[in-house]
């Protein structure tokens, strides 16, 4: 009889702790047989907050001035932060300047990406370790190559990148976290055909690759998976009548390898607008899309049945 499995899939959560937390219990809510976490754990920014002199802390945050006093009320404007996907980061008068002017912010900012990940990765084994319930993860184009030790020794779950992991007896699983060159000049970046190198040396491991995910974070190029803001050579967006002006960002080696291996699905993120599923032949490619800056995650419910994905479905909460 063929092995039937619901797989829980969700990325890009950019550092909100809320959207971990709703990570987590998604799988017993669902019923899940399998937690995938994709790419792109890492927050973008530091949010200062700032000592004023009477005591109390100051920060504008979202468009919003708060000033709040020490204890609960600062800790609650700091996990408002947290859930945001920021890092909170107390500091008195001009001290964060002076990071600024000794270059420190980055060694700074990295501290609080580990700190944040190793709380993650605590809670991971807290909740599911109890249930067995098996967790993959990797890290994404916006991760700083320095978190993957934190990833390697993590106390429950697994580093899938560049793995074969077997979910069930009857499927595999390669992951893939770079991306394709990007404006910004992200983390880990590939070119196109490092990454086509990189995806059909994976693919040559697998026992049988019809029956196999592919978790790619860059989604294959012009299936609607891709849509993303257009950017000018300063990074701004690109505006046309008003309204924000879209090109698919794709991959084209992920699209060959795709229409070539011909996989059951594929498991992708990056582009947070462009959610969907399309198919690629037989191949099942899908984006949950990610909303993380309000708290809302964004998810795929997979349940594979032998050569066939008996159930898909997008879901957000």
């Amino acid at each position: 009889m063929a092995s039937r499995t619901k797989i829980f899939f969700a990325t890009d959560l950019h550092g909100s702790s809320k959207c971990f937390r709703k990570f987590l219990n998604a799988g017993p809510f669902y019923g899940a047989d399998v937690l995938v976490l994709g790419a792109d754990l890492a927050g973008k920014a530091i949010q200062t907050i700032v000592r004023s002199p009477n005591g109390r802390w100051r920060c504008r945050f979202i468009g919003t001035d708060h000033e709040v006093a020490e204890g609960s009320e600062l800790a609650g404007l700091e996990k408002l932060i947290e859930d945001h996907g920021y890092y909170p980061l107390r500091v008195d008068p001009g001290e964060f300047e002076a990071l600024r002017a000794d270059d420190r912010v980055d060694a700074v900012f990295l501290d609080l990406m580990r700190q944040r990940l190793t709380s993650w990765l605590q809670l991971a084994d807290e909740r599911l370790r109890p249930l067995g319930l098996p967790l993959y993860f990797m890290l994404g184009n916006d991760d700083p190559v320095a978190l993957r030790p934190l990833l390697d020794g993590a106390p429950y779950g697994t580093h899938a990148e560049g793995l074969v992991v077997q979910l069930d007896d009857d499927h595999e699983m390669v992951s893939w976290g770079y991306s394709n060159i990007t404006p910004w000049r992200s983390h880990r970046e590939q070119t196109e055909e490092e990454l086509d190198a990189s995806l059909r040396g994976l693919a040559a491991k697998l026992q049988d690759p019809a029956r196999a995910v592919f978790n790619v974070h860059v989604p294959p190029i012009r299936t609607g998976l891709d849509d993303a803001p257009v950017v000018d050579e300063n990074l701004r967006v690109v505006q046309v009548m008003g309204q924000v002006k879209f090109a698919p960002a794709g991959s084209t080696a992920v699209r060959e390898v795709l229409t070539d291996v011909q996989p059951l699905l594929g498991l992708h993120g990056h582009i947070h607008e462009s959610t969907g599923v399309r198919r690629l032949g037989r191949t099942l490619a899908i984006n949950p899309g990610s909303d993380y800056s309000t708290g809302a995650l964004n998810g795929a419910l997979l349940t594979l049945e032998g050569d066939k994905i008996a159930a898909h479905q997008l879901v957000r909460g």
